[in-house]
């Protein structure tokens, strides 16, 4: 089965669908790759003026992180 992400409401309906199939590691690294290339992209737009794009792409990985580190994992 393919899923097609085109937007927000996208995303979230691809993680939750993920947290209920049972899988223990639902919010591993492929998930956490999808949702951080979106973040990056949405940050640059929004932060382009103030942060480089390496700046960008380390807070999103950051934020990844702190998301399975603190929410994920407890």
């Amino acid at each position: 089965m393919n899923t097609t992400i085109q937007n927000n409401n996208d995303l979230l309906a691809f993680l939750l669908s993920q947290a209920n199939s049972g899988t223990k590691n639902w919010f591993g690294f492929q998930q956490q790759r999808i949702a951080g290339i979106d973040t990056a992209y949405r940050m640059a737009i929004v932060h382009a003026d103030k942060m480089t794009p390496d700046q960008v792409v380390q807070y999103v990985v950051d934020l990844n992180n702190a998301i399975y580190n603190k929410i994920i994992k407890g």
